[in-house]
């Protein structure tokens, strides 16, 4: 066997699939959705292994091992589930999502009976080049991407919401923001696409790369899939993950009529509304909650003795704010009002930021500069340098 780069990134992306799964499914399984990660990256194994084999010509040896053709049906709403159960944190599986892989079963029970009967050669199946593939095999393939882009594209729609919806709950989002499977759910997609244009381009007589250039995407894919996977792991398992997670689900998003720019479901009154308001900012002013790096709504509203589902209306209506943007235009003006204090010339930029309630670097400066359009340091000079004049 002559090993191409094509081989051997398979052969890479299909060992580290196996190691990852095994990792996950021996020290990770206290996360509920890790079980389908663990799933999702031994599917992965079989279907970079099964691309290998064929790309080989092993199958003319050993053509009932051709079976596992099937077993993207069964990875894609894996991805999904996948997504799904990190973000709902739900430790059940329902019995109605079990439906999700009934085409992976009834195309495994087609080829299981063609070989069993004889009507279909998995030897001459596997060897038949691009332009000889079995019209079933065709529609397979259609079927392979039709189900991917349905199941990436809904798990990408899951964190786009999930991302947006957390800065309503939560004041400090880094720990829980899902940009990392949002990145990885877009390479899915992306070998997706280019699966689609291969297919497209060999209908018209161009055989661009024997489908080689998807199987690589496809498995720089898989590798970002199961490495990045298996890091995040361990800080969505953690308490604090979890109890942030949590409070995610546990409080309804509150729709807002973008007609009317009035919440749909409000039982509040303007007076009664505007009464929660002056004692939110009561609140806010006086006991400085925003200071707790890991305040969410609940805390707040428990705090100032308003209801999470009130406390979200007025925020969002009144103060045209979101709860991430409010909490932490308060943290930003604490910031300020330190730096402009000479007395706390000698205290450094991050700690001041720390101690307002900020806790992560990259967040605050890029928070700062967006509402005061300088850098801290920038802010820290002329301000000083202002009150030096004076």
């Amino acid at each position: 066997m002559v090993l191409t780069l094509s081989n051997i990134v398979l052969i890479i992306a299909a060992a580290q699939a196996s190691l990852l799964s095994l990792l996950i499914f021996q020290k990770h399984q206290n996360l509920f959705a890790n079980r389908f990660l663990a799933l999702l990256m031994g599917s992965y194994t079989i279907i970079l292994i099964h691309l290998l084999l064929q790309d080989a010509g092993y199958y003319k040896y050993i053509p009932q091992l051709f079976i596992v053709v099937g077993i993207p049906l069964a990875a894609f709403p894996l991805h999904y589930f996948y997504t799904k159960y990190l973000i709902t944190r739900a430790i059940t599986f329902r019995k109605n999502d079990w439906f999700h892989f009934l085409p992976f079963i009834c195309f495994e029970l087609i080829l299981l009976s063609g070989n069993v009967s004889g009507t279909m050669d998995f030897s001459a199946i596997s060897m038949a080049g691009p332009t000889e593939t079995p019209i079933l095999f065709q529609l397979f393939n259609v079927a392979i991407i039709i189900q991917g882009l349905m199941y990436f594209g809904t798990s990408y729609r899951l964190i786009l919401n999930y991302n947006k919806h957390i800065k309503d709950i939560l004041s400090s989002i880094e720990h829980v923001q899902l940009h990392w499977l949002r990145n990885i759910t877009i390479a899915g997609i992306s070998a997706q696409v280019l699966f689609l244009a291969e297919l497209l381009l060999l209908a018209y007589g161009m055989n661009v790369s024997d489908f080689v250039l998807s199987s690589i995407v496809f498995a720089v894919y898989v590798y970002g899939m199961g490495y990045v996977g298996l890091l995040k792991t361990e800080i969505f398992a953690s308490p604090n993950v979890e109890r942030e997670m949590n409070e995610v689900v546990k409080i309804e998003s509150v729709e807002i009529n973008e007609s009317s720019g009035k919440y749909e479901r409000s039982g509040l009154s303007e007076e009664t509304a505007q009464t929660h308001l002056q004692q939110l900012l009561q609140v806010m002013d006086g006991q400085k909650p925003y200071l707790n790096s890991q305040l969410t709504l609940s805390q707040l509203a428990s705090v100032a003795g308003i209801s999470p589902h009130n406390l979200s209306e007025i925020i969002n209506s009144l103060r045209r704010q979101n709860f991430y943007d409010f909490i932490n235009s308060y943290r930003i003006e604490q910031v300020k009002k330190d730096l402009a204090d000479p007395s706390k010339q000698h205290l450094k930029i991050l700690s001041i930021a720390f101690d307002a309630g900020f806790n992560s670097k990259a967040t605050f400066n890029t928070l700062f500069k967006e509402q005061i359009e300088k850098t801290p340091s920038e802010y820290r000079r002329s301000v000083l340098q202002t009150i030096g004049d004076e």
